[in-house]
């Protein structure tokens, strides 16, 4: 099952004493605003928000303005699937975190980093830097952050297949959930409880925990209702209720396809095919076999499209970075010589006066030993 990955923004904006006059103060506050906003909406115009915020930000010191336009970025090119690029701004993103001493931002970026090694599969990166996270979350004393951060690494901890673990961080997830009667973590929680309960055999409790989650569920909740569906057909699977479990998998596979979200999806036409083969139902099976490879060739081949597409992103970026600093360095050399020609002008000027000095002096001396010889002779 593929993993669930629950992460946040930070856009409150605590300014940054770092010597930014109230013009750039400004300036950035109304940068940064139009790019989470472009954000949220997924406009267009968002990637080229987040580097005009980008470009602002690095006019001045060290801010949470800097922060955030590498958040953004790496959000966006994480959402694209450019894995590498994101990694790449969001390490970027917890350098200036750590300029300003932000521990919330610090934080973020630390989970941001754990999602992007999770939706690599590299999980004991994920979990390294989760628990890093995790410890600036212990001591800023953020519950519902905290409980972000358990659960990521209850999901990490399940897709090693480390169940009872995996169980730990749900439950301490749900406790503090529910201390702040908020709906939507729940939620997640108890998906992911009863998802380890299906998993070691305890079908009764996560059919108890399932029933308890369905009354919570909104409309809203696209990817969660999914989840559930699926769990349902696994518990039914597991109970031998093969018409339910059909049913229940095939209302995941509807809704993914509704909603666009195609995480799930292999998983969901496999177990409908195992349950035409046990039916025996070889025609339906066939076809849903069918359906199965073309998806799966599709989303391998987005896949390798997006990590070639990263790479080229990535050679882009590193060229365009280096002309940058090519450019610099000409401009810094193009001073370097105005100055030493400067310098070579004013010491010329210095040579040439003291010659003069020194002619003078020694016509001085001339004429002074010349009057003295005359006054002598006379």
């Amino acid at each position: 099952m593929a993993s669930t990955i629950r992460s946040f923004l930070i856009i409150s904006l605590s300014i940054s004493a770092f010597n930014l006059s109230a013009e750039d103060t400004y300036d950035l506050r109304k940068a940064d605003s139009l790019a989470f906003a472009a954000l949220e909406s997924n406009a267009p115009s968002v990637n080229e928000r987040a580097n005009e915020l980008l470009n602002k930000s690095e006019t001045s010191g060290p801010s949470i303005y800097r922060v955030n336009a590498y958040t953004i970025l790496g959000i966006i090119n994480k959402n694209r699937g450019f894995y590498v690029t994101a990694l790449d701004y969001y390490l970027k993103a917890l350098n200036a975190a750590e300029q300003i001493e932000d521990q919330g931002r610090i934080s973020a970026c630390l989970n941001n980093i754990g999602s992007v090694y999770q939706l690599q599969g590299n999980y004991e990166q994920a979990i390294r830097y989760y628990n890093k996270s995790l410890r600036y979350e212990e001591k800023l004393n953020n519950p519902l952050q905290r409980s972000i951060r358990l659960y990521n690494l209850g999901e990490c901890y399940k897709e090693q297949n480390n169940l009872d673990l995996a169980l730990s961080y749900f439950n301490r997830s749900l406790l503090i959930e529910k201390r702040a009667d908020n709906n939507v973590g729940i939620v997640y929680a108890e998906l992911g409880i009863a998802d380890i309960y299906i998993r070691i055999g305890r079908l009764t409790d996560a059919e108890l925990v399932l029933s308890k989650t369905v009354g919570r569920m909104t409309g809203e909740q696209a990817e969660e209702s999914i989840i559930l569906q699926k769990l349902y057909g696994k518990l039914y699977l597991g109970k031998g209720k093969l018409k339910e479990a059909l049913q229940a998998f095939s209302k995941g596979e509807s809704l993914s396809k509704k909603f666009d979200i195609r995480t799930h999806l292999p998983e969901l036409i496999k177990a409908q095919i195992t349950i035409f083969r046990k039916q025996n139902n070889w025609e339906a099976s066939s076809k849903k076999y069918s359906e199965y490879v073309g998806l799966i060739e599709e989303m391998n081949t987005a896949q390798i499209k997006n990590q070639l597409d990263d790479l080229n992103f990535r050679n882009e970026l590193i060229k365009k970075q280096l002309e940058i600093e090519l450019v610099q360095e000409e401009r810094d050399l193009a001073k370097k010589n105005e100055q030493f020609e400067k310098d070579l002008r004013i010491y010329g000027q210095k040579v040439i006066g003291f010659v003069i000095l020194l002619l003078i002096c020694s016509v001085t001396v001339i004429i002074y030993g010349i009057r003295r010889i005359t006054r002598k002779k006379q």
